[in-house]
């Protein structure tokens, strides 16, 4: 008797538990930033991140300027650490805009490399293009007309 009213206490404690999952609703923010701002945020997040490991592991002597980075990212785009914050909070809420808002991000850092790839390429096109003056592959030298596109990685 004693044994079965712990396990019916214990498994009423569980469900009980469990019953306010995903229950908690995160208000609406005030200064909430649009969804598709919020994709060119994190996209340069992400390249601040990169750009932040980059520089540690390849530049130990200097020091940690992430902090400086996103200084120029809430410039940029007009926000504050906490607008930004109670934003990402109530987007994580709403899984499925997440999702699309990582997606693209995902897609505009996707781009983003392409370019960068398709820039260095045409460079170092050029550069053979020099050796050979271009008679041996005459349409793979052309304008780059990609460089309108790039932005600095370090924002």
């Amino acid at each position: 008797m004693k044994r079965s009213s712990i396990l019916v206490l214990l498994l009423a404690l569980l469900f009980s538990g469990c019953y306010k999952v995903n229950k908690l609703e995160v208000k609406k923010p005030a200064n909430l930033i649009p969804e598709k701002k919020m994709i060119d945020i994190l996209t340069d997040m992400e390249i601040i991140q990169g750009a932040a490991i980059y520089n540690r592991e390849h530049y130990p002597e200097y020091k940690d300027i992430k902090a400086d980075y996103y200084q120029v990212l809430y410039n940029r785009y007009h926000v504050t650490k906490s607008q930004i914050r109670s934003s990402l909070d109530y987007y994580n809420n709403k899984g499925d805009v997440m999702a699309k808002i990582y997606d693209g991000v995902m897609s505009k850092l996707t781009e983003k490399q392409y370019v960068l790839n398709e820039e260095k390429r045409i460079k170092e096109g050029i550069k053979s293009r020099k050796k050979d003056n271009g008679k041996n592959f005459p349409y793979l030298f052309r304008e780059n007309s990609f460089a309108n596109l790039c932005i600095d990685p370090v924002i």
